[in-house]
């Protein structure tokens, strides 16, 4: 892959990857049905419409598809030049949900801030500004990469700086997934493997401090390893999902007839969708679920390895992996594979924070492919 100058399709020519635009928009549509499926029952138990979940998610699809458009036709060459910029106000966004009046603070987090009944996360909009700013200031370094001191730390402390505001809006799970992109970026811009053993040697045991000195997360931790101990109190939420992802057999109990949703299944519209639709369609949605995902990232690591320049390599590479570890951090989540974390399921979870950031994530992704012949 070589640096370089790549003239992006006029807006007239759509271009891109046929495939990549086709599994996404099943993504969407069948992300949407879901959870509307998922969700009807806990809404009616809060004494909402139906359809609450669903339709607020709906509101949100307006302002996601002018980002996915916005990402998938901005002129990545030139956009360089305001990338650091881009970021400043991410960090400045960051610190918005600690400033009293607009601040949003619940079940002791303070991840939000809002206006008129309006919450917005910033830190799922950091999660991609950032692989964004590391394509564009690994791939400029270049042969810098080797020197630590001027090279890696520069672009390493404006991701700890972000990742520690975000651990201090108490989201540990969006630090630590922020940190992963970022590894996920050094690594494929050729930093010294002597780079990632010293992280190692140091984040690794402040991880465990994080996880031993709070209370919350030893005992999610805990729920992890023990699952059978104390179901109601530590391991409540993945026993529920278990059990509704086992009920659904071979074929499912159907769409929108699935019961455990109703009453065992925990943040069913948000963090567990996964297991709701287990429930209602059984093994065969879950080779349906991972049919579509697979095409969609193997579509965005095609067109990584495709694009001959360093930058648009990096960025659908970053995009890709930010999309797929986050889907595959939610159904290891949901099957009990990894202790809870509050991530999202891209297109699936209720979220319009969540929703806006995959669709920029998404659309950027798109926009390499438009760079690259699919012939």
């Amino acid at each position: 892959m070589h640096g370089g100058f790549v003239m992006e399709k006029p807006l007239g020519r759509v271009g891109g990857d046929p495939g990549m635009l086709v599994s996404l928009a099943l993504l969407v549509g069948v992300g949407l049905a879901c959870l509307y499926s998922a969700s009807y029952g806990f809404a009616l138990s809060l004494g909402k419409p139906s359809g609450y979940f669903a339709v607020r998610q709906l509101f949100w699809m307006a302002p996601a598809a002018l980002v996915f458009a916005f990402g998938a036709f901005l002129p990545l060459d030139a956009a360089r030049r305001w990338i650091g910029a881009a970021v400043v106000a991410c960090l400045i966004l960051l610190v918005l949900p600690f400033v009293p009046g607009i601040g949003i603070t619940k079940n002791g987090a303070s991840r939000w801030f809002g206006f008129g009944g309006q919450m917005f996360q910033p830190s799922e909009l950091f999660k991609p500004v950032v692989v964004l700013y590391l394509a564009h200031i690994l791939s400029k370094k270049g042969e810098k990469l080797g020197d630590v001191v001027n090279g890696v730390l520069p672009p390493l402390i404006v991701v700890m700086a972000g990742a520690l505001i975000v651990l201090a809006q108490n989201d540990f799970s969006t630090a630590v997934l922020v940190i992963a992109l970022a590894v996920v970026m050094f690594w494929i811009s050729g930093v010294p493997l002597s780079f990632f053993a010293a992280i190692g040697s140091v984040g690794l045991p402040l991880v465990a401090l994080s996880v031993l000195t709070s209370d919350y997360r030893l005992r999610r931790v805990l729920g992890f390893i023990a699952p059978g101990y104390d179901p109601a109190d530590l391991s409540y939420q993945v026993n529920g999902s278990l059990r509704a992802i086992r009920s659904g057999g071979l074929w499912g109990k159907g769409i929108g007839q699935g019961t455990l949703k109703l009453r065992s299944i925990p943040e069913v519209q948000s963090d567990f969708v996964f297991a709701a639709w287990v429930e209602e369609t059984g093994f065969v949605g879950v080779l349906a679920f991972a049919a579509m995902w697979i095409v969609f990232l193997w579509r965005g690591f095609r067109v990584a390895f495709r694009t001959e320049d360093t930058f648009r390599s990096h960025l659908a590479f970053g995009m890709a992996c930010y999309l797929g570890i986050q889907t595959l951090v939610n159904v290891m989540v949901a099957s009990g594979a990894a202790p809870a974390t509050g991530i999202p399921l891209p297109f699936f979870s209720s979220g319009g924070s969540s929703l806006v950031s995959v669709a920029l994530g998404a659309g950027l992704l798109f926009n390499v492919s438009r760079s690259v012949n699919h012939g």
